[in-house]
């Protein structure tokens, strides 16, 4: 248990004197760029599920014939 103890404490520090951290703006830009691209992402998924449903519909609408 001491052992872990130890271990939170070592990163603690680590995390308050040795890493470099993004400045806020930095961190805004790149949740901006994320967040757009997620959507784009998420747009054109939405899209090819579309043209996969349609051309399944079709499909078995030739096939129900």
């Amino acid at each position: 248990m001491n052992n872990f103890v130890q271990y939170i404490k070592d990163s603690f520090e680590e995390l308050n004197t040795n890493m470099t951290w993004a400045t806020r703006e930095e961190a805004q830009k790149s949740t901006v760029i994320v967040a757009a691209f997620t959507v784009i992402f998420a747009v054109v998924v939405a899209g090819i599920d579309k043209v996969f449903q349609m051309g399944l519909d079709n499909f078995f609408n030739m096939i129900a014939q």
